[in-house]
């Protein structure tokens, strides 16, 4: 009898932490059916537009930043009582921890901490919509987002507002917000892809409002006029074409499989033909990138090449610059050419967290994969239409990220915490004790899933 006291006393915090988990997973994220819903795909709309850094009527991305984190907080003591909180994809705290810990042997100390208060304020800002946010609340603010962009360069463009567009050899440029034809690009890419990992939706109205959110976002493209763009968008697209038909493929013959990803590696051989001899844009060296690349990767070796010179302490991005320091110097006098940034997702995160950070980028990457899979992208899965955006979200910035730095630019890193912390926003793991020698780790595990299932 004395040994049953005991054992019910010590299970008491646990069933105390298990009955709030559970009182806090029955809580419903907001979704269109009430004002909350509403209120945050307004902040996830806006917070899109300032991430995408509109210089021409916000003269600084610190401007940006601080109302998106004004408007963040604002929506967060709106939404207090029915406040959620979010769980933290490991891989993220893993490269912030790293990140924090660069300070150690950072070149540039002062300029690492504000790194570091800005990426991980913007992390936050992400976990926290996404731990609020139906799937589709989110993926229709980055479709709204996008559209915004579009429009207020148009108004930008119409008031003749500076830097807008402007003359360059091939003739003039049209820039957009961003004052760059790039940035408005990848801006729109990523628009698209979550535009896309909604699908077709329900209801005639809808449908249009669906259609002509994409028609906008290609009409920005073109207005970009950027190779890169063309060719991301392009793979984002047959990627969203590929999973609108994996419902059929357990159906389809060994032949029909292999036809129709011969029809998508068409598909990507026309577009690469038509952007580089249509279109005249140059994608054998990515617009004279990959000797950047080339020096970033040699100065790394014999500068840092294991830990780097630490975070944000290097590059001179436009978004958070850092002064002038040996190291990019010495890439810039190799290359032949200065540049404010690595122009790639994985080669800009070399000098400052050298390959240490690129590993972890890498486990980020897997950790994202690995979410889709488990989410699924079919109706019936566990989380279909937030796996559909983290996949077309992950495909977007990966791509675009050929030719620009998607992990670290504002956007990008935004855009991917906030797509790989949906997936799993609607528990938090049942903490459980085990009863016995013979329960296993993956015992618990399985049932952790199968109450998540439950909750969606």
């Amino acid at each position: 009898m004395a040994q049953h006291a005991l054992a019910g006393i010590s299970n008491r915090p646990w069933r105390a932490v298990r009955d709030f988990l559970a009182w806090h997973d029955a809580r419903p994220r907001a979704s269109f059916v009430d004002a909350r819903g509403w209120i945050w795909l307004a902040l996830v709309a806006s917070t899109f537009v300032w991430m995408s850094n509109p210089l021409v009527f916000i003269p600084t991305y610190y401007l940006s930043f601080n109302e998106a984190l004004v408007w963040t907080k604002v929506v967060l003591v709106l939404m207090l009582p029915f406040l959620r909180v979010p769980r933290l994809p490991w891989p993220w705290v893993a490269f912030l921890t790293l990140t924090l810990v660069s300070h150690t042997w950072s070149l540039q100390p002062f300029y690492t901490d504000v790194s570091n208060t800005v990426y991980i304020k913007v992390a936050l800002m992400a976990v926290l919509a996404a731990a609020n946010c139906e799937p589709v609340v989110v993926a229709w603010g980055m479709a709204l987002g996008g559209v915004s962009v579009v429009v207020l360069s148009l108004y930008a463009l119409h008031m003749a507002l500076p830097d807008v567009q402007y003359s360059a050899v091939t003739g003039i440029v049209f820039g957009g917000v961003g004052r760059n034809e790039n940035i408005l690009a990848y801006t729109l890419v990523v628009s698209l892809a979550a535009t896309l990992a909604i699908g077709l939706p329900r209801g005639r109205f809808v449908q249009a409002l669906w259609v002509v959110a994409i028609l906008i976002q290609l009409y920005g493209l073109s207005r970009a006029d950027s190779g890169m763009g063309y060719l991301a968008a392009l793979i984002v697209g047959i990627t969203a074409g590929l999973v609108g038909l994996s419902p059929l493929f357990h159906t389809m013959t060994r032949m029909a499989r292999v036809a129709y990803a011969a029809g998508a590696l068409a598909v990507l051989t026309a577009g690469l033909l038509f952007v580089t001899l249509v279109l005249g844009k140059d994608l054998a060296t990515i617009s004279g990138r990959a000797p950047f690349w080339k020096a970033t990767v040699e100065s790394t070796w014999v500068f840092a090449r294991w830990r780097g010179e630490g975070w944000g302490a290097v590059w001179e991005h436009p978004w958070d610059p850092a002064p002038p320091n040996h190291v990019a110097l010495d890439i810039y006098r190799r290359a032949g050419v200065g540049l404010s940034h690595g122009h790639n997702f994985f080669v800009d995160v070399l000098p400052e967290l050298g390959l240490l950070g690129l590993l972890v980028v890498l486990l980020m990457v897997a950790y994202a994969v690995r979410e889709v899979r488990w989410c699924g992208v079919r109706e019936g899965s566990a989380d279909p239409l937030a796996g559909r955006l983290l996949l077309l979200v992950l495909v977007a910035l990966l791509s675009a990220g050929v030719a620009e730095p998607m992990f670290t630019v504002p956007l990008g890193w935004w855009s991917l915490a906030l797509a790989v912390s949906l997936p799993r926003q609607g528990m938090l793991r049942i903490l459980e004790r085990p009863r016995g020698r013979g329960d296993s780790r993956a015992a618990v595990r399985r049932t952790g899933r199968r109450r998540a299932q439950r909750v969606r």
